[in-house]
């Protein structure tokens, strides 16, 4: 089965339709139809109408397009289910699809495991993850942000499990999702167990929750990957992320291109250090106005600023986010900042370099700052994960080896009484 690496790969598509490649090994039957996929992303007024387009030819269909309002949502996905299609999205900004990667996604070995997720940064940590463990990935879907609201139901998310049950590359399927109703999520974990595979779901932040047997519900990306490694046979290991010194107690600014990093971020921060705000918040995290000053721990999510403002994706443009490393550091009370960097075809070139400067900038004029960075990408990327990791460390952060264990470490670097 082909990789993305090997593989086409879609960017920045308009509205083209494509077939799905049947790679060996996941031979479609000669009598049934391929699969096609319309991929849109026009902007928001548009989008709606080219979806309903789009499922009038028969089609699946994947929104980029992000500011497509909620009743729109719910109308295209009545309609896609109704006619046994599928609608990704809106806000569905990367994916893999038999050895096709879509929008900003990883180079990634093939492998058995699916990943469905409502964003793209989720979707991509859980990638990169089963890649790492040597497990890989069959599919990779992104719901969209809202799709496990009370008004959508998650009725992508659960047709998407449905068409991965029949898939016959896939054994088993992780779920990360960021936002979510109790009832939502009930709903998708019954669907992840009616697919009859073993599930490892990621609920962001989220407790205590029951689940079907063959299900695990973990509130980390890293946790939940872990545990569908293991179903299918694997034994991952992630290194521990330990401080080395303790920084004076201040505060921790998290600064991210991904949403759902950004949420799982403030989830576990919140848990360990208390109060924390977030424009996208999760656990115990409180929701921040973007009219408030931003005091105290943080973590701030740039690419729903860009949703708002209309700016540049931060995962393909980090100038806002160095930008504000320089303006945070000018806070005295922040002890630590922490940072994402998402790697994959569609986004920046070199990620770790555009920040570097800012962050020798920070450091020069803060010696005892601590920086704590997570690299969210393969070594099979154009950025290449090892020489982004490089570029870090020589500016002076610190790197972990997931997203959740750099939130874990940046909390234990100002918890007094460690």
């Amino acid at each position: 089965m082909p990789g993305v690496d090997d593989a086409r790969h879609e960017d920045d598509v308009v509205v083209e339709l494509h077939p799905q490649a049947a790679a060996p090994g996941d031979a479609i039957p000669a009598e049934e139809p391929v699969e096609g996929l319309a991929v849109i992303g026009v902007p928001g007024p548009y989008a709606a109408l080219e979806g309903h387009r789009a499922l009038s030819a028969g089609s699946d269909i994947m929104l980029l397009t992000a500011d497509v309002p909620l009743a729109d949502e719910v109308a295209l996905k009545q309609r896609a289910g109704r006619a046994g299609l599928l609608a990704l999205g809106p806000g569905s900004d990367t994916a893999i699809i038999d050895g096709i990667g879509i929008g900003i996604a990883n180079a990634v070995a093939p492998g058995r495991v699916a990943v469905v997720a409502t964003s793209g940064s989720g979707a991509q940590e859980a990638s990169v993850l089963l890649d790492r463990f040597g497990v890989g990935v069959s599919r990779c879907l992104v719901t969209g942000p809202r799709d496990l609201s009370d008004e959508v139901a998650g009725a992508s998310t659960i047709a998407a499990l449905g068409r991965l049950a029949g898939h016959p590359g896939t054994d088993a399927v992780v779920l990360v999702a960021e936002g979510f109703s109790a009832r939502a999520a009930e709903a998708v974990l019954a669907a992840m167990a009616a697919t009859g595979m073993p599930g490892s779901a990621c609920l962001i932040g989220a407790g205590e929750m029951p689940a079907p047997d063959g299900i695990d519900v973990h509130a980390a990306i890293d946790h939940a990957v872990v545990a569908a490694a293991r179903r299918v046979g694997a034994r991952p290991v992630i290194p521990a992320a330990e401080p080395t010194g303790w920084v004076s107690a201040g505060h921790v600014r998290g600064i991210f291109a991904g949403s759902a990093l950004c949420a799982e971020a403030a989830a576990i921060l919140s848990a360990q250090l208390g109060r924390v705000v977030s424009n996208t918040p999760a656990g115990a995290a409180e929701y921040l106005d973007p009219r408030d000053v931003v005091r105290g721990h943080a973590c701030l999510d740039l690419q729903a600023e860009s949703s708002v403002h209309g700016t540049p994706h931060p995962v393909r443009d980090p100038s806002r986010r160095a930008e504000l490393i320089v303006d945070t550091v000018s806070d005295q009370t922040v002890a630590v900042v922490l940072l994402d960097v998402i790697l994959g075809r569609g986004a920046h070139a070199d990620p770790a370099g555009a920040l570097a400067p800012a962050l020798t900038r920070a450091l020069q004029a803060r010696p005892s700052l601590q920086v704590v960075a997570h690299v969210c990408g393969t070594e099979a990327d154009p950025q290449v994960l090892s020489r982004q990791e490089e570029a870090l460390v020589a500016a002076g952060a610190r790197v972990a080896p997931t997203s959740a264990q750099a939130a874990r470490l940046a909390a234990a670097l100002v918890r007094p009484g460690r």
